[in-house]
């Protein structure tokens, strides 16, 4: 195997690493938001930008030896792949692993839209119901609740 080769295939194997851990925490993240363990979704988030920064930069210099190759294009890099034995499985592995931590992401997508719309829906019958005795407003402000007389908060 040429060296191009060992790098290109040393490059693949880095990204499928990453890939697996981007769905580690993928599928960690989608547990804290079924749990409703919002607090949690913090430190995810940032370990998945450091890990999304790390496949970002591998890709790149991928990119780099593909282009040095002549290979603009996805179709020309597959073609180019379908008469290499060490590259090939590896690669097509990279591919499911892609497409499967873009599908969680798009799960987890849906799951922090229906928690939005939960809490929107939520939110207007509070604010709406004729018989609310919500006392602040959307922004944390005191709303002016009058409770026998008084406003809510005064002596």
């Amino acid at each position: 195997m040429s060296d191009r080769l060992q790098e290109l295939n040393r490059l693949i194997a880095e990204e499928r690493a990453g890939y697996t851990e981007l769905i580690t925490l993928l599928e960690q993240e989608q547990r804290e938001l079924i749990s409703g363990t919002a607090h949690k979704l913090e430190a995810l988030a940032q370990q998945k930008a450091i890990v999304l920064q790390e496949l970002d930069a591998l890709a790149q210099q991928r990119g780099d030896h593909m282009r040095v190759l002549g290979m603009v294009s996805l179709n020309a890099w597959r073609a180019w792949l379908a008469d290499k034995p060490e590259l090939l499985p590896a690669w097509l592995g990279l591919e499911v692993l892609a497409q499967k931590a873009k599908l969680i992401n798009e799960i987890n997508g849906k799951l922090i839209l229906t928690h939005m719309e939960q809490v929107e829906a939520s939110l207007e019958v509070l604010f709406t119901s004729d018989q609310s005795t919500f006392a602040y407003s959307r922004d944390g402000g005191a709303r002016s609740a009058l409770i026998g007389g008084r406003r809510l908060g005064s002596a």
